[in-house]
């Protein structure tokens, strides 16, 4: 893939946001971890407490004719569904917090590679430009705000033509270093 001007600039104007995703993703990946971690321990019940529950969830029930197939007696949908429950219990959980936990690496990983590139390219730049492109693309900055804190960073006005052209020039050696080998 041959990249152009635009992808470039995509790249650079998604770069904060992606960093703050980047946060939030290691966050919630680490609180299901946590989770996960607690998960089929602190919630797994004892068999006393499963049929305890089970008795209890269908009494109101028990006296109530029923027209469908299903068992109402108590003792017997007990006898019949247990292993059904204890498996509910203990690994419901965990297969939802493994597979958030596989996604939330899987954009991780995405997020990383994007940071990393945009961090490389910006390596390269001389001060002045990793400066104009920063200001101008990641701040979000109008020209002539990028041209009035030029002045105040370099000590010499430049003109925002001249800014222009030194955003041109990052941008071409950005694009040089992202179609290395196309």
């Amino acid at each position: 893939m041959k990249y152009i001007k635009e992808d470039v600039e995509k790249m650079l104007k998604e770069h904060p946001k992606n960093q703050a995703k980047l946060t939030e993703v290691e966050i919630k990946k680490e609180e299901y971890e946590k989770r996960l971690e607690y998960a089929g321990t602190v919630n797994e019940e004892t068999d006393e407490e499963i049929i305890e529950s089970m008795q209890l969830s269908g009494q109101a029930f028990d006296s109530i004719h029923s027209n469908t197939n299903k068992i109402t007696d108590i003792t017997a949908n007990t006898a019949m569904n247990y292993h059904k429950e204890i498996n509910y219990i203990n690994k419901e959980d965990r297969s939802f917090l493994e597979r958030k936990i596989e996604e939330l690496t899987a954009l991780k990983n995405s997020l990383d590679k994007q940071i990393v590139r945009v961090e490389n390219l910006l390596r390269q730049l001389s001060i002045e430009e990793e400066f104009v492109i920063k200001t101008y693309y990641m701040q979000k900055a109008k020209w002539d705000y990028v041209s009035q804190q030029y002045c105040v960073e370099f000590q010499k006005p430049k003109s925002i033509n001249q800014l222009l052209n030194v955003r041109d020039s990052a941008i071409e050696s950005m694009l040089d270093i992202l179609n290395t080998g196309e």
